[in-house]
């Protein structure tokens, strides 16, 4: 068995290749720091099971999801994060991935992950089981969403993105060379086609729940 392990904290990856090791003494480890070497090595090297981080630098773990995706290379993969976040989780899972993990949890349960994975049975932490469940509901909701955003005119996105940084609506009239009322207009519109209900401070929490979608 060979396995890519990628993270770019040196010290957690040298654990986890030690811990994996110590229980697949045969399995060829090769480790990677970022996104864009393991994107390299994959290239060169045939995997069996690929094990990414998702915050790294150049290529991210869901872009290598993307990437192997692609290529449509074999090789089963494992999210292993510090990231207990439902979108992380169904957009690693809708991208390809295998298991996810918590990098809290890793010790414990990457282990039976790798054998799970293996046999082509998704494995995830136990804390992010109710996520699995929810899958189908939450892709749902999302695509809505999703399809909700494109419906936006440039100016309510931009007036969208300007709210995401708690931006004013006078703040924001002054940025986009308009009336005050005008923005006022932007941000029902967006509400009412987004379905945000709520006080004046509802479209901004919104956006701080919302905000991978946004960008």
């Amino acid at each position: 068995m060979k396995i890519l392990a990628v993270d770019d904290h040196p010290i957690f990856r040298k654990g986890l290749v030690a811990l994996i090791q110590g229980e697949f003494t045969d399995a060829i480890i090769i480790e990677a720091e970022d996104g864009m070497e393991a994107i390299n090595l994959m290239e060169d090297e045939k995997f069996d099971i690929v094990i990414l981080d998702i915050d790294m630098p150049e290529k991210s773990g869901i872009d290598v999801l993307d990437h192997i995706r692609k290529k449509k290379f074999k090789s089963k993969n494992v999210i292993l994060t510090m990231h207990n976040d439902e979108l992380f989780f169904n957009e690693a899972f809708n991208r390809g991935a295998n298991g996810f993990l918590l990098k809290e949890d890793s010790s414990m349960e990457i282990i039976e992950c790798i054998e799970k994975v293996q046999l082509g049975v998704p494995f995830v932490s136990q804390k992010m089981k109710p996520f699995l469940e929810n899958r189908n509901q939450f892709n749902k909701e999302i695509n809505r969403i999703k399809e909700a955003l494109e419906s936006l005119t440039n100016a309510e996105v931009n007036t969208l993105k300007l709210v995401s940084q708690n931006k004013t609506s006078k703040e924001i009239a002054s940025l986009l060379f308009v009336t005050e009322k005008s923005v006022e207009n932007y941000r029902s519109r967006i509400c009412k086609k987004l379905d945000i209900s709520g006080g004046s401070n509802s479209l901004y929490k919104w956006c701080v729940t919302h905000k991978e979608l946004i960008k």
